[in-house]
């Protein structure tokens, strides 16, 4: 082979070291795009999460828009009010 075929091929295996090396250690590399995989994954999780506590607080700012029931026994059992001439017992555990 001739002195110009073997610089071309030499050539070209240096650019494929470099190429490799790149997409090996780069700024862009695989390790990287993974990393950032896994934080959009985790994100995600996070995000789901949120929109269940939200969807929560919906029904029960509906709830407490809408159901007198439910604002009773809320009132009731969280903040221990009771009617006017009602007694209240508390069992303790």
């Amino acid at each position: 082979m001739s002195l110009k075929k073997h610089l071309v091929i030499l050539a070209l295996f240096i650019f494929a070291i470099i190429v490799v090396a790149q997409m090996m250690f780069g700024k862009n590399s695989i390790r990287q795009q993974r990393r950032i995989n896994r934080e959009i994954a985790s994100y995600q999780h996070q995000i789901d999460s949120l929109q269940m506590v939200i969807d929560k607080r919906k029904v029960q700012i509906q709830q407490l828009k809408t159901d007198s029931l439910y604002k009773e026994g809320l009132l009731r059992t969280r903040y221990g009010m009771s009617r006017k001439g009602e007694v209240v017992f508390q069992l303790v555990e």
